[in-house]
């Protein structure tokens, strides 16, 4: 829709607004009072200049004892939602949709207009997070207050999910109570806040911290803010690090090889150069979603089994050279640029810690190494 279409629908709500505010005899202070609103505010909403939310609309179509319909009208209602930069939805008691914006549509339904009236709301929501969202859908409708948490929500059905900010807020179509829902992509923001937890939690850890712990922490972030199964660092050639191991598994990877009866076993096979030489020639990280992809590049025979569906590698260099591979995978869909942003500064996190203790520890062993040339020199 255009511009001016949407400045159209705002000087059409401001001039509702004060039309009924006249016709109650209320001055632009006694409405703002009421709504729990600025009288400026008030103001900017009423000349046009405004662009009001839902949550204050209703704030002031409850301060003039009329509907949040009754200000804009249904039809210029319906543009004001299809406006709305997120998904807009109502649902009766059992949790049917009965009203949708396109985003709603096409983004989270992915079904023609013909077929979204009378789909299940919930099954939109990711069934780990369903149940708590019924449990604040029935809030909402017995309690009447704006409800307001945080979900993941399916895109075009699934399996693919974003997280979203959702406030639900209890209204009237035809008489039956309903609930009316926006949602906003918080997505970014979890994920940049999951950043941070890990770096506060790197920068805390003392010094007695192994390199292998911090090795398996980073592929336990990395692994869990980007849905993947598995996490992995291998250390090309003899590129191991003090007395670490030559293969580091994240957690859930390694309770995976326990149960599988080969947690003793080592791949010699990973810490090839062969294995990783698009990432060795290339020094890039790479994303890889489908299988076909991963046989060519690993060079794995079509009759081997593989066990790698998507996979996210990021390489790790010392003097400029690829040392190790850093890597999560098996995400239940698509790896994307995000992800690998997101791996790449945990990766480069704790990469940059670890350098730093390596160089501390070369440090003190040629202090040490010099000492002791010195005390054999005295006697």
């Amino acid at each position: 829709m255009s511009v001016d279409s949407s400045d159209s629908i705002t000087r059409i709500l401001g001039l509702r607004v004060r039309s009924w505010r006249i016709a109650l005899g209320y001055s632009q202070e006694k409405l703002a009072e009421r709504a729990g609103l600025h009288r400026t505010y008030i103001g900017t909403v009423e000349r046009g200049e405004q662009n009001i939310t839902v949550a204050n609309a209703e704030k002031i179509a409850n301060a003039l004892h009329i509907t949040l319909a009754d200000i804009p009208g249904t039809q210029q209602l319906k543009e004001f939602y299809e406006l709305f930069p997120g998904s807009f939805s109502i649902m009766n008691t059992a949790g049917k949709v009965i009203a949708w914006n396109p985003f709603m549509r096409d983004v989270i339904a992915a079904l023609p207009e013909e077929e979204m009236y009378g789909i299940d709301g919930m099954e939109t929501v990711h069934p780990d997070d369903r149940a708590f969202v019924m449990e604040q859908f029935s809030a909402i409708l017995s309690s009447g207050n704006e409800i307001t948490g945080e979900a993941r929500v399916l895109l075009n059905g699934g399996p693919e999910y974003v997280w979203r900010s959702i406030s639900g807020r209890r209204i009237e179509v035809d008489g039956e109570a309903c609930v009316l829902a926006l949602g906003i992509d918080i997505t970014e923001h979890k994920r940049l806040d999951s950043v941070r937890k890990y770096t506060d939690q790197l920068f805390s850890m003392d010094e007695s911290v192994s390199v292998n712990e911090l090795l398996q922490d980073a592929l336990n972030a990395a692994e869990e803010i980007t849905e993947s199964s598995t996490g992995f660092c291998h250390f090309i050639d003899n590129e191991s690090i003090e007395d670490q191991p030559v293969q580091i598994w994240s957690s859930n990877a390694a309770n995976m090889l326990q149960h599988s009866g080969i947690v003793s076993s080592r791949h010699i096979h990973l810490n090839s150069p062969d294995v990783w030489m698009d990432i060795i020639e290339t020094k890039r990280a790479v994303i890889h979603n489908d299988s076909a992809a991963i046989r060519k590049s690993r060079g794995i025979p079509h009759e081997a089994p593989s066990h790698i569906s998507r996979e996210l590698i990021i390489p790790l260099k010392k003097s400029g050279q690829v040392a190790a591979i850093f890597g999560v995978a098996n995400k239940p869909f698509n790896y994307t640029d995000d992800d690998m942003a997101i791996v790449t500064r945990i990766a480069s996190l704790m990469w940059n810690v670890v350098s730093r203790r390596i160089a501390e520890e070369s440090v003190r062993q040629i202090k040490s190494s010099e000492s002791w040339e010195e005390s054999r020199g005295h006697s």
